[in-house]
């Protein structure tokens, strides 16, 4: 398989013509920050200086610090990496991405400000790509493909713009650290009885999108299962809206869906995806249970079970400011749980668990969401890591196995970037059987 050099006029050209498309796209092109800091990364790595970067020089080169800045208090070079990586798998992602034999794909990987380019060998399909041998140590920065994006997870996800290399490695991790046994039953799954299909409601991307940019207001119910919403996008934003026919979810959201999947496939179930916008209120009030991810914000499902809770997300009308309201504080508990902006790095996020009854008392109802996308990524950690569950469950007096007719779990999240990992249950509340 031919591999060009990083040296290669013809290599730098490509690399600089790829550049300059995925500047252009919907992904770059509303963020003058990840263009700027993207195209630097690319000069870069093309006058053979990538391997020299270091948080400090990029945050005096890109942002105008001082050269005696504290990066430890400043994050703002992480975070604009972080957006950038992120930008970069969602373009990749889009199922309708054409990719030509010869073309790049521009990548950078986690924990690195070094990109890598990856080059699609003439002369081979996808398939024949995919089944290729991966032996061959890469060129410098310029590495054969390792991975495709697996034609089985479009299937489950549709036409979700998401990292599938990412949901194929938590699937993996998932699948070896909980042994499949369709006989293991603990909650939240035993409420959910002999039914063997269980709908997972995607959050909606273009929903967030309209709300926070567009509208700047939230929509109720009607209003969004309407199409005269979808109209009001200006010409920039147009590309997004629903009436594209691309329903778009968040990487996070996709992530949570891929660790659900394959935590109900333990128990003997099936999840069955489903975008927010397909959704219908009769479908909440059968016995098929349904697993809601992300808040109000992401997800507007999520409102109609919000008078139930005693752990509440609210959104704040104007700013769109997402806290904890706690409607009904034991003693020591505040009367609300208040996250950090969003831009601050490390952070404090909030997230619920909460299962509930559904509309008519027949089938349940699980909320997994955060006051910011790292909280709904920890809350789905958490609902499908048995072992840490039974012990959080048991460490508040609920026993794992049994029957509630109502239990809510809230989480504080420490998050540093993207990385979500480090959390703790502060709170509970239960309603026996």
């Amino acid at each position: 398989m031919e591999v060009a050099t990083p040296d290669s006029a013809k290599t730098r050209k490509l690399i600089s013509e790829e550049m300059e498309r995925v500047l252009r796209s919907r992904e770059f092109s509303t963020s003058e920050r990840s263009c700027t800091f993207l195209r630097y990364l690319v000069e870069r790595a093309l006058d053979g200086s990538g391997h020299q970067l270091k948080e400090r020089t990029i945050g005096v080169d890109v942002f105008g610090r001082d050269a005696t800045y504290d990066t430890g208090k400043d994050a703002i070079v992480r975070v604009s990496a972080n957006g950038v990586r992120k930008r970069l798998l969602a373009h990749y992602a889009k199922a309708d991405l054409a990719r030509e034999p010869g073309s790049v794909q521009i990548c950078l990987p986690a924990g690195s400000y070094m990109l890598e380019f990856h080059i699609l060998p003439p002369g081979q399909d996808e398939t024949e790509l995919r089944d290729a041998p991966r032996s061959r140590p890469p060129l410098s920065s310029v590495r054969e493909p390792r991975w495709r994006w697996p034609a089985a997870a479009w299937a489950v996800i549709g036409v979700l713009a998401v990292a599938c290399g990412l949901l194929a490695w938590y699937n993996h991790q998932l699948v070896s650290r909980v042994p499949p046994a369709p006989g293991m039953e603990m909650l939240p799954w035993s409420q959910f009885g002999s039914q063997k299909v269980v709908r997972v409601a995607l959050t909606d991307a273009n929903y967030t999108i309209y709300c926070n940019v567009v509208a700047k207001r939230g929509l109720t119910l009607d209003e969004y299962l309407g199409e005269q919403w979808t109209g009001n996008f200006g010409a920039g934003l147009a590309s997004v809206s629903s009436r594209s026919g691309n329903q778009y979810t968040s990487v996070v959201s996709a992530v949570a869906a891929s660790r659900v999947s394959a935590m109900l496939e333990t128990t003997g179930r099936t999840a069955l995806l489903v975008p927010a916008r397909k959704l219908q209120m009769e479908q909440f009030k059968g016995e098929q249970p349904v697993i809601l991810l992300g808040s109000a914000i992401a997800n507007p499902w999520a409102e109609v079970f919000r008078e139930n809770l005693t752990f509440a997300i609210v959104v704040e009308p104007v700013t769109r400011f997402q806290y904890v309201e706690n409607r009904a504080p034991v003693a020591g508990e505040p009367a609300r749980w208040q996250p950090t902006p969003a831009t601050a790095s490390p952070g404090i996020a909030y997230a619920i668990l909460s299962l509930l009854p559904n509309l008519t008392g027949q089938g349940w109802v699980l909320l997994v969401a955060g006051t910011s996308a790292e909280g709904t990524g920890a809350a789905s950690e958490l609902l499908t890591d048995p072992v840490r569950l039974r012990k959080e469950l048991i460490a508040r007096g609920i026993n794992p196995t049994g029957r509630v007719q109502k239990l809510e779990l809230l989480l504080r999240v420490q998050s540093q970037g993207m990385d979500s990992r480090h959390y703790q249950v502060i709170a509970s509340r239960v309603m026996g059987g």
